[in-house]
């Protein structure tokens, strides 16, 4: 038979251990993509700083892409992911990959982690000859230049459709026209060179290399883009942006762009001060993040924040910390 006294001490003490455990810390999933892709590099650099900085442990999903992260995170399955605007706007909107199943549970958290322009150029010989100038004059109609664009499977061929789609045209249309000039990017200096096409349209950051190529091969100038553009390309996640004078050979002015932005989803339902501690963090920690990741270096997250680039609501967790900023009205 136990002691009646080492019993109550047993207890006493199994209760104090209970007191003393640590809280288990929250787990966060990330939805991010293949090692190696910007993505998963920037999933990396935030684990670094929410890991260090919170009591959350960071878990990587390191697969994805835009389409099935924006899928992903809006079906609960990951808490937050990173996904190109362009794929979380489609999904807001059911459109093209999301075609009649719109993803109305996702919830913006950052945005602007790094931009993409839609470049568009033509040949400064065929500018001053024809004065098209402008996107809608030198890449439409039967005046039309002979348009380099990415084979089908990479998103620009369908950027460019919607475009001419806001035209009354197509990419059917100008392929039948013989005004588009599909190859993979690797070959489009080639083509310029040999005069097989003569613009060049394409979504990349600046000093992407297949216009790098294009403009090395021939002198080209950036087209301009209208108003009527730029409310065409909105509904599809693309935001006004200035693309800075000098990003390539030739551009000697800024320009007014539309872009799509790197972005962080959330699902609705992720823990709104799970959130609130995370972009907090991320917030007061930007230094740490570009430690961990040089991109970040040139990440200006408060002017992310403003109305015209919310392609979706921001997540109630992340929209507290903004005004609590002044970041928002």
């Amino acid at each position: 038979m136990k002691h009646p006294h080492l019993l109550a001490g047993a207890t006493a003490l199994a209760g104090a251990c209970a007191l003393a455990a640590p809280l288990m810390a929250q787990t966060l999933t990330l939805q991010a993509e293949e090692p190696g892709s910007s993505a998963y590099l920037y999933a990396a650099a935030f684990e670094q700083v929410i890991e260090e900085y919170t009591d959350v442990e960071v878990e990587i999903i390191p697969r994805g892409s835009s389409v099935s992260n924006t899928a992903t995170v809006n079906m609960g399955r990951s808490d937050l992911g990173f996904a190109n605007a362009l794929a979380v706007a489609w999904g807001a909107n059911g459109i093209l990959d999301f075609e009649g199943r719109p993803t109305s549970d996702n919830r913006m958290v950052f945005s602007g982690i790094s931009l993409s322009y839609l470049n568009a150029v033509a040949a400064t010989d065929y500018v001053e000859k024809t004065g098209n100038a402008t996107v809608g004059t030198a890449l439409v109609g039967e005046d039309a230049a002979q348009v380099l664009v990415e084979p089908q499977g990479s998103i620009n061929p369908v950027v460019y459709d919607i475009f001419l789609q806001s035209y009354g045209s197509s990419l059917e249309d100008m392929r039948d026209s013989n005004h588009v000039v599909q190859v993979p990017s690797s070959q489009m200096g080639q083509r310029v060179q040999d005069g097989q096409a003569n613009a060049y349209i394409g979504l990349g950051p600046v000093g992407i290399p297949d216009l790098t190529e294009v403009i090395l091969a021939r002198p080209m100038t950036f087209l301009t883009w209208s108003d009527k553009d730029m409310a065409a390309l909105r509904e599809y996640g693309f935001v006004p942006a200035t693309l800075p004078a000098n990003s390539f050979d030739g551009q000697a002015e800024d320009i007014v762009a539309p872009a799509s932005l790197m972005t962080v989803i959330a699902n609705v339902n992720t823990d709104e001060d799970m959130v609130y501690d995370v972009v907090r963090t991320v917030m007061e920690n930007l230094d740490a993040l570009a430690q961990g990741n040089q991109a970040f270096a040139s990440w200006d997250p408060e002017t992310f924040v403003a109305e015209q680039y919310q392609v979706i609501p921001f997540h109630p967790g992340a929209e507290r910390y903004y005004r609590e900023r002044g970041w928002l009205d």
